[in-house]
């Protein structure tokens, strides 16, 4: 009998891949990583991916994005809304999936019928990063116009445009959502949300690709090299507290998740990282010392893996708020011209999306 699995993760490379693997643990603790699916339905390479409690959804930059039904092993079909790559992708909840593209605009799903509720201009020349405020009331959105607008999801508007003078590869909430972080090239700018000014500011001294918040106050970050950083945030300086070697490339994708294991610590922190080498790597890192993590597992992918992302597990206690757009069906005055709907899409009012089996 197998051993259970205490976690999933997800995987896109340049090989025009999605990659799923289960996280277990045998009888003397130790754990291991093993393959789950393979999907092949991309023309272009994986760029972005995001997972919900019960959805998976894969960005690329053939301008589609594929889901899968995570509780039925199944795939769903794909989203062909967007004129650009994907960009960026983001669940609140399982209920509603942003995303954003280079074609400038980002577009709200309601994951219940994959009914696109709203599609946005958000930026001139492209969309870079997406992220939702745990609330699910705010979302923030970066660009190649070195704009950073603040969007009320609730009106399905923007609220705010600041001018940052930069472009902006990444933006991203902390998980109390009291602080978020733009990422320029190899600089890090830390923001708090009542002020909305920058409480401290890290040059990393290389280009960052990835980034992930272990605690609501401690930062991993990787990019070009092969070691990944641990920064505490306060204000005012914010200090590197571990510099460690993660990898023999370039690092991808970064992704924190609790301690899944059957004796979990409090004080621990599970870190998921992925690498040009073709390696993804299970870590466990201690948030109070902040000693270098130990390695729990790694995989060889065979592939040039982009990013990661780990499947959420919902406590049965804890509710997610619905993300609850005040917006009519009609078609909304800033919507591109030209659109392309989806089967999905257009099946959606009379029946459940079309679905087949997930590949071995």
């Amino acid at each position: 009998m197998a051993a259970p699995t205490c976690l999933e993760v997800f995987v896109g490379c340049y090989e025009r891949t999605t990659l799923g693997y289960e996280v277990y643990e045998n009888e003397e603790a130790k754990f291991a990583i093993r393959a789950k699916f393979t999907d092949n339905s991309h023309i272009g390479y994986v760029k972005t991916l995001a997972a919900s409690d019960s959805f998976l959804a894969t960005g690329s930059t053939d301008e589609t994005i594929h889901l899968y039904n995570l509780k039925t092993n199944r795939e769903l079909g794909a989203l062909l809304q967007h004129d650009g790559s994907i960009t960026s992708i983001g669940f609140h909840g399982d209920g509603h999936m942003i995303s954003g593209s280079t074609d400038g605009t980002i577009g709200i799903w309601n994951t219940a019928s994959w009914e696109l509720m709203k599609s946005l201009r958000a930026h001139k020349g492209g969309v870079n990063s997406v992220a939702i405020h745990p609330s699910g009331k705010l979302a923030l959105t970066a660009g190649q116009d070195k704009l950073l607008r603040t969007w009320n999801l609730i009106k399905g508007r923007v609220a705010y445009t600041t001018n940052i003078k930069q472009v902006a590869d990444f933006v991203l909430w902390s998980p109390d959502g009291e602080l978020y972080i733009i990422v320029c090239d190899r600089v890090i700018n830390v923001y708090r949300i009542t002020t909305a000014t920058i409480t401290s500011s890290i040059d990393c001294g290389r280009k960052i690709l990835a980034v992930s918040f272990l605690t609501n106050r401690v930062l991993a970050v990787g990019g070009e090299g092969e070691n990944i950083q641990l920064f505490e945030l306060s204000e005012g300086k914010s200090t590197c507290k571990c510099d460690f070697k993660a990898h023999e490339n370039r690092v991808k994708g970064i992704q924190s998740t609790s301690d899944r294991s059957s004796q979990p610590k409090d004080s621990c922190r599970w870190l998921l990282t992925v690498s040009s080498d073709s390696y993804l790597k299970l870590w466990s890192v201690d948030t109070e010392t902040l000693d270098e993590p130990v390695l729990l597992a790694s995989v060889n992918t065979t592939a040039r893996l982009t990013c990661v992302c780990v499947r959420p597990v919902l406590s049965q206690t804890s509710e997610v708020p619905a993300l609850k757009l005040k917006v009519e069906k009609a078609k909304d005055k800033n919507a591109p011209a030209k659109r392309r709907s989806t089967g999905t899409e257009q099946d959606a009012k009379k029946k459940k999306p079309k679905t087949r089996k997930q590949k071995p």
